[in-house]
Parts: C-alpha cells; sequence; structure tokens
C-alpha cells in the first residue's frame, strides 16, 4: 500500500540538500517536500557558517512558511541552528562535558561567552583559582579592569545550568577544577610532603598551588615555630616552598611549613626551668597579655594578671627588653609562662597611686 504524503507543518524542522548559494537567498532541495529557500534574514548568525555553505552539503532547517508568493517553502537556518544549539547544551549539561568556549566580553559580574552559538555568561564566582582577580577590598572597577585582558581567550568550562525559554545559560570554569581537584585530593595523604609555588599572601596565610587544579593554604601559624606577625614578611608570591599536608577535611589541602623543620619546644624544657631568670624583648601585646621572645625561636607569655589594675599596653611597648622570671614551661602546648623580675616603673607608680 502506498504511503499518503503529507506536507510539512510550520515550526517543523527539516532536513535538505543544498542547491545553490548566493548573497539573496540559498536554495535547498527537501526532496519529496519540494524546494526550499532561505533569505538574509534567516541565514546563519555566524558570517562564516554561512560562508562553509557548499552545494551537495546538508543542512537542517525550520519550516517558517509552507508556500510563499514564489512557491517556495520558507525555512529558516537561524531558528534551526538556535533549536539544535539548545538541544546540544542540554546533552553537554547532562554528560557533564568539558567544552572549549570564547569569551566575548566582560562586565563587573563576570565574563560574556558563546556556546553552541548561544551566547552564556561566566559569573566571577565560577573563574578558576588561576584566573579569579586578586584584587583588594574587592572594588568593581578595578575588577572589571583585570577581566578584561580575558577577551578573546579561549577557557575550558561546563555547563553549569542552562533555560531555553529564558535564554539563560550560565557556565563554569571552578567546576573542572574542583573535579580535578577532588580526585587529586583523594590521592593524598595527612603528613604527605608537597612541593608547590607561593600564589598569594594574605594577613592569615599563604596560598600555594601544589597542581594546576589544587591550591593549599598555609595559614599563618603554620609558617614558622616562631611567631610571624605578617605572613607578607615572610612569604612572596611566586617563591617555591616545601610544606607538610596536616589537614584534608572538607576537600580543603592544610599545609605546614613549620612541620618539616625541627620543633623548637622538643627541648625547651633543657633550655628554659621554672624559677629560672631570663631575658626578653616585648614581641606584642594583646588583651590576654604580652608575648615576649625569649630567642629565635621560643617565645614566653606575660599574662594579665601579672600587671595588676592596668594593662599591658599601659606599661610596655615592642622591642622593650624585660628582665623576667620563668613560672612555668609547657613543651606539649607550646606554652611559657613569665612574670616580671624587675617590674617596670611604670607599674610600680600605678599600683602605689592611692585610689580617688
Amino acid at each position: 500500500m502506498r504511503e499518503e504524503f503529507q506536507l510539512p507543518k510550520e515550526g517543523q524542522i527539516l532536513t535538505g540538500t543544498v542547491i545553490s548559494v548566493g548573497k539573496g537567498q540559498v536554495l535547498i532541495d527537501l526532496g519529496s517536500a519540494g524546494i526550499g529557500i532561505v533569505y538574509p534574514g534567516q541565514f546563519y548568525d555566524s558570517p562564516d557558517r554561512m560562508r562553509q555553505l557548499q552545494p551537495g552539503q546538508e543542512v537542517t532547517a525550520v519550516l517558517v512558511e509552507l508556500e510563499n508568493e514564489d512557491g517556495y517553502r520558507e525555512l529558516s537556518l537561524k531558528e534551526a541552528q538556535m533549536t539544535t544549539a539548545w538541544q546540544r547544551i542540554k546533552e553537554l549539561k547532562e554528560s557533564d562535558s568539558v567544552m572549549t568556549t570564547s569569551i566575548l566580553n566582560i562586565n563587573k559580574g563576570g565574563l560574556i561567552v558563546q556556546v553552541e552559538g548561544v551566547q552564556g555568561f561566566l559569573p566571577l564566582s565560577q573563574l578558576s583559582s588561576e584566573h579569579y582577580p586578586k584584587v583588594e577590598g574587592g572594588d568593581t572597577t578595578r575588577i572589571v579592569q583585570a577581566l578584561q585582558k580575558f577577551k578573546g581567550q579561549e577557557f575550558q568550562v561546563k555547563i553549569l545550568d542552562f533555560n531555553e525559554e529564558e535564554n539563560k545559560l550560565i557556565v563554569s570554569e571552578r567546576a573542572i577544577q574542583e573535579e580535578t581537584a577532588k580526585e587529586e585530593i583523594a590521592n593524598l595523604g595527612v603528613d604527605q610532603v608537597v612541593h608547590g609555588v607561593v600564589t598569594e599572601v594574605t594577613a592569615f596565610g599563604a596560598f600555594v598551588k601544589i597542581s594546576e587544579a589544587l591550591d593549599g593554604l598555609v595559614h599563618s601559624s603554620e609558617i614558622d615555630w616562631k611567631f610571624v606577625e605578617d605572613p607578607r614578611q615572610v612569604l612572596t608570591p611566586g617563591q617555591e616552598v616545601d610544606a607538610k599536608i596536616i589537614n584534608l577535611d572538607g576537600g580543603r589541602v592544610a599545609l605546614s611549613i613549620k612541620a618539616l623543620r625541627p620543633d623548637p619546644w622538643l627541648t625547651v624544657e633543657e633550655e628554659f626551668k621554672a624559677g629560672q631568670e631570663v631575658t626578653g624583648i616585648v614581641l606584642k601585646i594583646r588583651s590576654n597579655g604580652a608575648f615576649i621572645s625569649l630567642n629565635e625561636d621560643i617565645v614566653g607569655l606575660i599574662p594579665t594578671a601579672e600587671f595588676g589594675d592596668t594593662t599591658p599596653s599601659e606599661i610596655l611597648s615592642p622591642n622593650q627588653e624585660l628582665k623576667l622570671l620563668v613560672v612555668n614551661v609547657d613543651a606539649k602546648d607550646h606554652k611559657l609562662i613569665l612574670t616580671f623580675k624587675e617590674r617596670p616603673q611604670e607599674l610600680d607608680k600605678k599600683e602605689a597611686t592611692p585610689d580617688a
């Protein structure tokens, strides 16, 4: 029995073969469905893609009008391009694929990209650590300026979210890095020694690049056995360091540089004993007392209780030399408690002053 021929419907996707390509039209052989025509307004968005069209090439188009005044099936390559593009985007999202995208433009929130001909957005928060602009204070103008260098470059990204009806496409560079980082972290272990390069130094520590996808943090307390007031005075970006992994909880790598050096507190009780007279230099003054440098590595504490009714900052100043006595040494907890041997005159005067 012979099949009944059915006319195509508007909006239907048709496949045909290019007959000819001109500046004003493209003719397409649709087989039993007739001859289709594409006018300039319905050409591909990309001029490069139009120039690649050749007679005999198979193409996909959307039927815009069943029969125009010239008797042709009026078609749109542009609509077909977008329809297949969103279908491709859906496939890329479902397969969690990595793709290459070009950076078209920049705004204060991130980068404008293009995937399968669809314009998308790469938010600032989804940039990899390598490309994230390290702008102090988060100044928007400086962030946009820092991002300008990426215009025209190609980034590897994954589809984070999309909505065809809203014409929304969000991609992520960081997602690739995080996935790779998870795989690398799974092969790491606590106490393992790694080699890396310092990428950024802050008031609280230093970030160290262990691999292309993995960064670790050396907290200020893990840089050296002696007290580090400002990590930026000890470490610099670009500096190569060796460090020991001390924690891998939460998918983060915590590192220690000092752990690779001998712990001076292991022998502290051989050098300092309760009742011993010592000379120290005021290192820093905090609410819980004054921290005193006794040698290159060991720092002791004069508790606030030793200052009576006054505060450490009222009578002491950084770099001041003091005569002290050791009260207690706790090597396990890295604590050495001190008291005054020669009390500062200001303290004696304060205590001698009668209450008003």
